[in-house]
């Protein structure tokens, strides 16, 4: 005769929750929207998270008049992920450098 057992299992998750006025929220928006690399494979992916939360959340979109982002200097290139993984990750130490 068949048996059949019900396993049960706690799964805990870590969340952060940030509380930012308008002025830090559209900071970190000019600070995200610099970041560059994979959507997929890379800490991108985070980043770009970040920032549909942030517009969901009713932060103003970096390209509007007035915005941070536009005090920026654009000849800075602003920061690149490699994949996870990749040998630039590494940088001569041990675990995954992002």
């Amino acid at each position: 005769m068949a048996e059949a057992t019900k396993n049960t299992r706690t799964v805990v998750e870590t969340v952060f929750t940030l509380k930012l006025s308008t002025e830090e929220a559209e900071t970190l928006t000019a600070v995200l929207v610099k970041v560059s690399g994979s959507l997929v494979d890379s800490p991108r992916k985070h980043t770009d998270s970040i920032l549909k939360g942030l517009r969901k959340a009713g932060a103003r979109d970096w390209e509007a008049d007035g915005h941070p982002y536009w005090l920026a200097d654009k000849a800075q290139r602003g920061i690149y992920f490699n994949n996870y993984g990749s040998e630039k990750a590494f940088n001569g130490r041990s675990g995954i450098r992002f």
